[in-house]
């Protein structure tokens, strides 16, 4: 199958894992009652939540967009190697962190949480406030796995794709707004709504279907990705616009994820498949957005060692936050770097040479 790379992604997914550790950081600080940030704009309203959107958006895109060039290339999209490769990457470090923080971090979930994490449901778990707490951000990895369960089916099958898509958006977004009040109108139990509307807000399968409709769009070379080509002010102003948004603590009171999510989605297609832009894959930027996924879950268990280390016990020195960031920072990526080197990439290979 011919290939093909797409430029910037790497950087994209570097960011966003920065932006969540700084806003975990800010929240350990918070909760050792030092000193923090969570008052500003950003934190308060966008925060750390819109990196996951944009690692939701980015995904929907770049999986689409190889779905689809498989397709195209091959004739045919094969399904089970999809599902391996889905297994390979990601299973052996989600079920490593698992492990890790409960025998690190000495935490005994209750059995409804295990079973909800162990069988990749974490998102549910988190929803109905039973989430893994030793390591909160494994709830997203739930919920793209979930959403790979059927869409390389989707992509497989379904010939009017765009259109499909559009309508489950649509669905999917505006489902929990209608379902909301009408079980409240059965005099279903108030619980039970809020765990229903919970469940809705922890499955961002919507933000994911956005990406998906703009890399169909891109596949087609629509006359809306033909546009964002026309001019290069155009172009460099969808790029930087949902980032100015997002870091000004923008928000509206319904359908902010999937606002940002549409942003990310068409800053994404442009930075990656626009010649007029520049690349942003930087050496060492690059290497950080491979191992992003490393820096996304081990960045946790790090905060918490410390902290239960008492490594920080005052901030009542002027390099407090440069040791703190720099101790962070540092240690997660380390860790991510061997875990890249001697797990994740060698179970990669040795899937290939199962092929």
């Amino acid at each position: 199958m011919k290939s093909f790379y797409l430029k910037g992604l790497n950087s994209y997914r570097a960011f966003a894992a920065f932006v969540v550790v700084v806003g975990h950081i800010e929240i350990f600080k918070q909760k050792h009652n030092f000193n923090n940030l969570l008052h500003l704009s950003f934190f308060k309203y966008t925060g750390q939540h819109i990196s996951v959107i944009l690692f939701f958006a980015l995904s929907g895109f770049l999986i689409t967009t190889l779905l689809l060039h498989e397709k195209q290339n091959k004739g045919f999209i094969n399904v089970k190697q999809f599902y391996l490769r889905r297994i390979f990457r990601v299973w052996p470090l989600y079920y490593l962190i698992l492990l890790l923080s409960y025998l690190l971090l000495s935490y005994s979930p209750s059995l409804r949480t295990t079973l909800l994490c162990v069988t990749i449901f974490p998102n549910i778990a988190h929803a109905i406030g039973i989430g893994w707490v030793a390591s909160p951000p494994v709830w997203s990895i739930g919920v793209e796995e979930q959403f790979y369960i059927g869409w390389p089916l989707v992509v497989k099958h379904v010939n009017k794709l765009l259109i499909i898509l559009v309508v489950l958006f649509i669905i999917l977004t505006l489902l929990p707004h209608v379902l909301t009040p009408l079980l409240l109108k059965l005099n279903v139990p108030i619980h039970t709504v809020t765990n229903i509307s919970a469940i809705f807000y922890g499955t961002k399968f919507n933000c994911m279907i956005v990406g998906g409709i703009v890399a169909v769009l891109y596949n087609k070379k629509h006359l809306l990705i033909q546009l964002l080509n026309y001019t290069t002010g155009i172009a460099y102003g969808f790029v930087i616009l949902p980032f100015v948004l997002w870091f000004s603590g923008y928000h509206i009171n319904y359908f902010t994820d999937e606002l940002y999510a549409i942003l990310f989605s068409i800053s994404i297609v442009n930075i990656s498949t626009n010649t007029n832009i520049v690349n942003i894959d930087f050496k060492p930027i690059n290497y950080l957005g491979k191992i992003s996924y490393g820096i996304y879950m081990y960045h946790w268990i790090v905060l918490e060692l410390l902290f239960k280390l008492s490594f920080f016990q005052t901030e009542h020195h002027s390099s407090f936050n440069a040791v703190l960031y720099g101790a962070v920072f540092g240690i997660t990526i380390c860790i991510a770097a061997l875990s890249y080197q001697f797990i994740e990439q060698p179970l990669l290979s040795w899937k290939e040479r199962l092929n």
